[in-house]
Parts: C-alpha cells; structure tokens; sequence
C-alpha cells in the first residue's frame, strides 16, 4: 500500500482506526499489507546481510510492532531493519505486534529515545531527528529540555546538532557510509573549523579512523604556537574498583559539562570496541 499524496500520518493512522481491522495483539499478516514508516529516522539501512540471513535460518524472533492505517493495511512503529530484512528473505508472511495509534510527537520521541539509547542511528540521522523533535515538539523547545527527555547533557546534544553544520556533501558521505561513525568521531570532525582538513577527517572516518587517530590528525593540524602557550588541565577521578580516571585537557576550560563529555565519548568508544569483539568472538 502507498502513502496517499496529502495525507498526514495521523490522518491515516485515523482511518485505520475506524477501519474494522485488528488494533492490538499479535497477528500474523501478509508482508504486503506492511507498510514503512515515511517519517521513521532511519534512512539507511546497512549491514543488513547478516541479518537476513538469519531471518533465513530462523525467522524473526522478535516481531515488529505496527499501528492500524487505512484500509487492510498496518504502518511500523519499531522493526523497519526486521521488516527488510524478512522482505529481502523472500517472507511473504509476518507476525506482528499491533498496538493502539499514538500521537505523532509522543512516537516519534519515544523513537528517538530509543535510537540513542541503544545508538541505532547513524550521526546525520540521529542529529536531523533532534533537530526534528526541537523544532516540532512545542513541549521541548530547547536543547536544555531535549537533554533531559533523551537522558543526555546538553552538552552532548549541542555537539551532535553541529553536525547538521558540516557542508552537505560531507553530511552524505557520512549518512551513506557503510562503515560505522561514531557520534564521538562525527561531532569532533564537526568542531573542526578548517574545510580542507574536515573533508580530509570524513575520509578517514570512512576508512574506519578511531576517535584517537582523528584528535592525532586535529592536533597535529594547529599551530605550534598555539600548543605552546596552551594551559594543561587534569582531573583524577579515583573509582571503587581501585582504578583511576583521568582527564586531561589543553585550554583554559576544564568544566564539568567537558568532563562529562569527554567520559561519554570514552564510554561510547569502550561500547564500540566491545561491540567488535563480541562480533569477532560470536
């Protein structure tokens, strides 16, 4: 089924309600009444290969969750990836979750919510769609706000929206990217003010550069005389497994908001490398 021209979601997601069908529990329903999402965050879909070829193997194991819309049909909530995935192994039945319509704004937070919790988007997606929630939701508003319903600092969400303030070009390599960016890499290429040395970093990102081969790459890049009259700031964090965290910064701002910036970009590099080899191990 196509989306009609002109038609909101929520107008269809009020069609389908009065439409007869079945509104919650599991059903198991042709792929072709399945319909995708057209303001779901997620634009790019990769790796999927492993993913299907499990679905060929063992078949969805977690269904998608779906909302009624008009006619016999069903929009996805969570499970475009499993959606493709089923449709990519040649399913031409799958069982879904169905649950009641909600409001646009309160779904599209929750998915969003969701995507950063377990950092299922890509840094342009994710960055467009609190972009999205900012200028959309009258209830958030501001990046103070924002930070506090997606459970992050403020610190954090301003330093992702500047990646919606690299050139657009540079913003596709990365939305495109079938190597894996993570935020921290992305928003310190963002920080980045000279266009020649930017685009040269979203190259190596591309390559699989690590956080601290782009910081190498950056400092490397300033002035000799900057480095030299830079003040060197240092924490030390002492933790109750008898390790210490340390934080070192040149500038003249160490602040807490920075501190606790540098941790989550450390905890997100720690994840990724667990991540890979965990992948690696399986």
């Amino acid at each position: 089924m196509a989306i009609s021209p002109g038609k909101s979601r929520l107008d269809l997601v009020k069609e389908g309600v009065q439409s007869g069908i079945e509104r919650r529990g599991r059903l198991v329903v042709s792929i072709e009444k399945i319909v995708e999402d057209p303001s779901n965050e997620r634009k790019t879909f990769r790796n999927m290969e492993g993913l299907v070829a499990s679905v060929k193997a063992a078949g969805i194991i977690e269904p998608p969750t779906v909302t009624p819309v008009g006619g016999d049909s069903y929009m996805i909530v969570t499970g475009h990836r499993r959606f493709r995935a089923a449709k990519a192994a040649g399913l031409d039945k799958l069982e879904v979750l169905i649950r009641d319509p909600e409001a646009e704004q309160s779904r599209r937070r929750k998915s969003i919510i969701s995507n950063v919790q377990r950092e299922n988007l890509g840094p342009v997606e994710l960055a467009e769609a609190l972009q999205a929630l900012l200028e959309e939701d009258a209830s958030i508003g501001t990046q103070r706000k924002l930070a506090e319903v997606i459970g992050k600092s403020e610190v954090w969400v301003s330093e992702m929206l500047k990646v919606l303030e690299m050139p657009a070009p540079l913003q596709e390599k990365l939305r495109t990217s079938e190597v894996e960016i993570p935020y921290d890499s992305a928003t310190k290429v963002a920080r980045v003010k000279d266009d020649a040395l930017q685009s040269d970093l979203v190259e190596d990102l591309l390559k699989g550069a690590t956080i601290r081969d782009i910081r190498q790459k950056i400092d490397a890049a300033q002035p000799k005389a900057k480095r030299r009259n830079t003040i060197h700031l240092k924490e030390v964090y002492r933790t109750q497994q008898k390790c210490s965290v340390i934080i070192e910064a040149e500038g003249r701002d160490l602040s807490l908001d920075r501190q606790l910036d540098a941790i989550e970009e450390v905890l997100a590099e720690i994840k990724r490398r667990m991540k890979t080899s965990n992948a690696k191990a399986a």
